[in-house]
Parts: structure tokens; C-alpha cells; sequence
């Protein structure tokens, strides 16, 4: 082997690893980067509907929670008038309704918005009250401390019964001491379907939903209640006057 031939070996194995280095280090061609933009695109319209899905749900569970409490709130408030006796006046009580109470076609949902808002917080301008004026006009009840109405509250009643388990007329010497009562609590975007008389009575699904699903004409919490003075010493019969289903005059349990 001549001296120029060993002379040669190391360039060329020299060469040989300029090449493969500048080989390793050409990069993405541009059709490489055109398919790894499509994939991470793929990607993002996979998984985002599902996120949004999921977001809305649980809003829309946290608004139905907070409706509930609302409605419940509203009949520990009766109920606490009723216990109490002296207070017992149809002035503090929710507006009476005719038939069955718990019948969702005897009493409408409600078209009217009161006056004013209920709010966490001191508002200017006029502040609502509970219980509204009648069955079909609903209050406006603000949650976050920013005076504008959050949910929208419907209250109604049974004419109910006296001490006695008698028909409650409001006549002199009657005491009101039981009757059923209906609470139903709407979100603030059903204002317009109900206002438009296209509201529902039926209660809004709590399935998953991407967007404000049918809470826009139906109740976030609907609850019934039969209210009887707990010390009351017919309460028993009076309960079970209550109870019927069929009684037009005192509603049903």
C-alpha cells in the first residue's frame, strides 16, 4: 500500500462524517411540517367540543343547586311563619291558587316580572319582596351582589285549611294552619320566553349540554311542600285533609 493511499483513508472517513452530519441536520421538508400541522389541528377539533360540553354542564348543575336552595330557602321562610302563629297572616304568605296545587296545568308559569330586585347587597331604585302579588308574577332575586336578577322565583299556595281541618275562608276566629305550597325557580334568560307567555312548568334537563339547553323556558328547581303548623294539635288530620289529590279546594301532598 503506497504512502498516498494511507494518506487518504482519514479524509475520506473525514468526508464521510461531514456527510452524515449535514444529513442529520437538514430538518422537517416542507411537507413534514404541513402534515404535523394537520395532526395538532385533527388534535384540537377532537378535543375541544368535549371541554366545551363539560364547561356548560357544569355551570348549568351549579345554577340548578343554587335554584334549589333558593326554592327551599322560600319554604323554610313559610314554613317558619306558619310555626310561628301570631305572624300567621296571608300578608307574609305566598299568593293562593285554585285546584291542585302540585298540577303543573293549574298553575301557568308565571309572565309578569315584579318590582324591583331582591339582592344580596343595598340597591338603588325599589327592592323587591316576597311573597309576589300573585301566582303569576315572578320575583327577581339577585345572587352575585350586582343588582340585576339572577334567577326569577314563583310562589303559589292552597287556599288551605283552619285549626279545625275546615275549608280556610279568612273568615273571623279561623286561624290558617296548613296548606300546600309550589315553588318554582327560573334562570334570568327564561325572562323573555316567560314574559312572552312561552314559558314551561316542566323541569329543565340536567343532561349535558353545550349551551344554555332548555333552561330558557323551563324551571331550574321546581319543589312543593305541605306546610302544617308543628305544634298544631290536629295536625295529623289536618295532613291528611291535605293530602287527596282530587280535593280542588285544599291542593294534595
Amino acid at each position: 500500500m503506497t504512502s498516498s493511499t494511507q494518506e487518504r483513508k482519514p479524509l475520506l472517513a473525514l468526508l464521510q462524517k461531514t456527510a452524515i452530519a449535514k444529513s442529520t441536520n437538514q430538518g422537517l421538508t416542507l411537507i413534514e411540517g404541513l402534515l404535523a400541522i394537520v395532526i395538532i389541528a385533527i388534535t384540537m377539533v377532537s378535543i375541544t367540543p368535549p371541554i366545551f360540553w363539560a364547561v356548560a354542564s357544569r355551570v348549568q348543575t351549579q345554577r340548578a343547586e343554587q335554584a334549589l336552595k333558593l326554592a327551599q330557602g322560600e319554604i323554610d321562610r313559610v314554613r317558619t311563619i306558619i310555626d310561628r302563629g301570631k305572624d300567621r297572616t296571608t300578608t307574609f304568605l305566598p299568593p293562593v291558587v285554585s285546584g291542585n296545587v302540585r298540577d303543573s296545568a293549574t298553575v301557568a308559569a308565571p309572565n309578569n316580572a315584579g318590582t324591583g330586585v331582591i339582592s344580596t347587597r343595598s340597591c338603588s331604585g325599589t327592592v323587591a319582596t316576597l311573597p309576589p302579588a300573585n301566582a303569576a308574577t315572578f320575583v327577581q332575586i339577585d345572587t352575585n351582589g350586582d343588582c340585576t336578577a339572577d334567577y326569577l322565583l314563583q310562589t303559589f299556595r292552597s287556599q288551605g285549611l283552619d285549626e279545625r281541618g275546615n275549608a280556610f275562608t279568612g273568615a273571623s276566629g279561623q286561624t290558617l294552619s296548613g296548606f300546600v305550597m309550589g315553588v318554582r325557580v327560573y334562570s334570568t334568560v327564561a325572562r323573555a320566553e316567560l314574559t312572552a307567555g312561552r314559558g314551561s312548568t316542566q323541569p329543565a334537563s340536567l343532561r349535558g349540554t353545550n349551551g344554555l339547553g332548555n333552561q330558557l323556558n323551563r324551571p331550574l328547581a321546581v319543589l312543593y311542600s305541605t306546610i302544617v303548623r308543628s305544634n298544631e294539635g290536629q295536625n295529623l288530620e289536618i295532613y291528611r285533609k291535605l293530602c287527596p289529590a282530587n280535593n280542588p279546594t285544599t291542593g294534595s301532598c
